[in-house]
């Protein structure tokens, strides 16, 4: 099999489908880790904040910690072993094509 060229200069898979399965995957992990690691900033992973906040921060960033775990080997063990894009090269191409989040 070829390798993937790009057809225009910002596409970064090779199939439409590809594109709408990696953003779906990306929003659904994204709704769960969004305030796991919300909390486990703005707490400093439980350090900072009422005691309350700290076991809220100290769990929310073993529950993130542990989830980004799971959904990295999900990735390296889908398409029968294959794997997926690892999230670091997806972002390199994103910066190299002009994200900029801000």
């Amino acid at each position: 099999m070829k390798p993937f060229e790009p057809k225009v200069v910002n596409q970064l898979f090779c199939k439409p489908a590809h594109t709408v399965d990696w953003n779906n995957r990306a929003t659904t992990r994204g709704r769960v880790l969004t305030p796991l690691g919300m909390v486990a900033r703005i707490t400093r992973n439980g350090t900072r904040g009422t005691p309350e906040a700290r076991e809220a921060g100290k769990t929310a960033s073993s529950y993130y910690a542990t989830l980004v775990q799971r959904y990295r080997d999900e990735d390296r063990a889908a398409n029968d072993g294959r794997g997926r894009m690892e999230w670091p090269a997806f972002m390199i191409l994103r910066i190299l094509t002009g994200f900029d989040p801000l």
